[in-house]
């Protein structure tokens, strides 16, 4: 079986697929690239703030 030497597989994460707003993601990657940081930290970065925005209300 093939492993990849880039990545390792982590089994606490998991692939997805969704659609965002070309400008919205743009930005992400233009901050990311700022920031020297992977777009999806930053991606996921927001998701944990959203849910603890709602979880304190």
């Amino acid at each position: 079986m093939y492993t990849s030497q880039i990545r390792t597989k982590n089994h606490d994460r998991k692939n997805v697929n969704t659609t965002l707003s070309q400008s919205l993601y743009k930005e992400i990657k233009l901050l990311a690239k700022k920031l020297d940081r992977p777009a999806n930290e930053l991606i996921e970065e927001g998701m944990c703030h959203v849910l603890n925005q709602y979880k304190n209300k």
